[in-house]
């Protein structure tokens, strides 16, 4: 009878998983052909197409900044998911941590839309970071009306709204380490910070791995930041490979941007397989 209910309870993730493999290996084929709105009848082309978007600049730089993108999210979104996870690991009390942790996590809560338009309106010359800074006489950046600014604006918000995320897998496993080994560094007079690095951190690898690979995926795929930041597609300057497909797609370039989302598609794979390679191997472990 259990086993009849698992299978009833799989069949909705079966259907979307073949779904989902469907519309994946039909852009794939489509990526191969030459199908566009002047062309509404393809033809296979076989590489062709990708070797068309190697050969643009456009194709290079959007890559270019989702890749500097998603390293930026990993590294500084591992610092600060770090950083607020050990202050509220190491905070006494359980009232203020809880509160903390809402606020630090607020981020999460909303929309990337909504995230980009309050920092939209924080990146405004004239109001938000720039009224404070003049408070206090100090320069004032342009954000996003120089173009040697608008990627470090484009990064700060993608941090920002993700940071969150490595916050939590952090704080977790911090929490599901052995009190028997922080209570005994305790008794040896150790430092939170020599707990922190001799304790805590050895024990929370699987924290860091699951933030890393997350914090790349969710960063390469992210749309709306430099959508809205930058009122369209064709911003060279914060053009990522997402907005390219998209730019693509809304000029009826169907084949190319069917390769750029086969390629962002191979890119989000290669992430998720050795983690979940990692995953069976400790599952299989524990078992």
């Amino acid at each position: 009878m259990m086993r009849i209910q698992g299978l009833i309870m799989a069949i909705p993730t079966i259907f979307f998983s073949f779904l989902l493999l469907y519309l994946v290996l039909w852009n794939l084929y489509y990526s191969f052909t030459n199908w566009s709105l002047l062309n509404p009848h393809p033809s296979f082309v076989g590489l062709q197409t990708y070797m068309s978007l190697l050969s643009t600049e456009y194709f290079s730089i959007s890559f270019t900044h989702s890749i500097l993108l998603s390293a930026g999210a990993v590294v500084f979104g591992n610092l600060l998911g770090l950083l607020f996870a050990s202050l509220l690991y190491f905070l006494g009390n359980e009232r203020l941590r809880s509160f903390y942790l809402s606020l630090l996590i607020y981020p999460l809560s909303i929309s990337m839309a909504a995230n980009s338009l309050i920092w939209l309106w924080l990146f405004n010359i004239h109001i938000g970071i720039n009224w404070f800074l003049r408070m206090l006489h100090l320069p004032t950046p342009l954000w996003l009306s120089s173009p040697s600014m608008e990627f470090p604006s484009l990064m700060i918000v993608v941090i920002w709204a993700y940071a969150g995320l490595s916050l939590i897998f952090y704080l977790a496993a911090f929490m599901g380490v052995d009190k028997s080994l922080i209570e005994a560094a305790r008794i040896d007079k150790a430092s939170p910070f020599r707990i922190l690095f001799r304790v805590l951190l050895p024990n929370s690898m699987n924290g860091f791995i699951v933030s890393s690979a997350l914090l790349f995926l969710f960063s390469f795929r992210v749309f709306s930041p430099p959508y809205l930041l930058s009122g369209g597609p064709t911003n060279i300057f914060l053009q990522t490979s997402v907005v390219y497909m998209y730019y693509l797609f809304t000029t009826e370039y169907f084949a190319q941007a069917s390769a750029v989302a086969t390629i962002i598609t191979a890119i989000a794979t290669a992430v998720v397989i050795p983690y979940a390679l990692y995953g069976i191997k400790r599952w299989m472990k524990h078992e």
